[in-house]
């Protein structure tokens, strides 16, 4: 008979992830530099993954085939430090989320990782088969 594991953290569960980073702004780097930075941004090949919070951890996550136009902008902060921010919108029939926006702010990297999140996005769409007809 076959016993059911259960998940005790977010830290045990196993993705296959493609980037991994947490936010770099300079409040951000000084809270990492104590270990106390506690937002972490992955990108699996099936989610987007956000984890939040210290006393209440929250993980959002939301499928990749379901973003859309990942945009990567910086401001003249954002540009010293050379950090950046992408936004991605969700392209979801439920009206509740329909044009939210997610934004994956003060990461490393910035291009890099917004091309990893629109080929991952991409390679999603196809493997799922699914074309522009079907999210209408």
């Amino acid at each position: 008979m076959e016993e059911n594991k259960k998940v005790k953290s977010f830290e045990e569960t196993e993705f296959d992830i493609l980037w991994e980073d947490k936010p770099a702004g300079l409040w951000q780097r000084f809270l990492t530099l104590i270990h106390l930075n506690f937002t972490t941004y992955q990108i699996t090949k099936d989610e987007l993954i956000v984890i939040t919070g210290f006393f209440k951890r929250r993980m959002n996550t939301c499928e990749l085939y379901l973003l859309k136009d990942p945009d990567l902008t910086d401001n003249i902060y954002q540009r010293i430090l050379k950090i950046s921010t992408i936004s991605v919108r969700v392209d979801s029939n439920d009206r509740t989320n329909d044009g939210k926006i997610i934004r994956i702010k003060n990461i490393r990297n910035g291009s890099k990782v917004r091309k990893l999140l629109r080929d991952a996005i991409e390679d999603d769409v196809t493997e799922r088969k699914i074309t522009y007809f079907d999210k209408v």
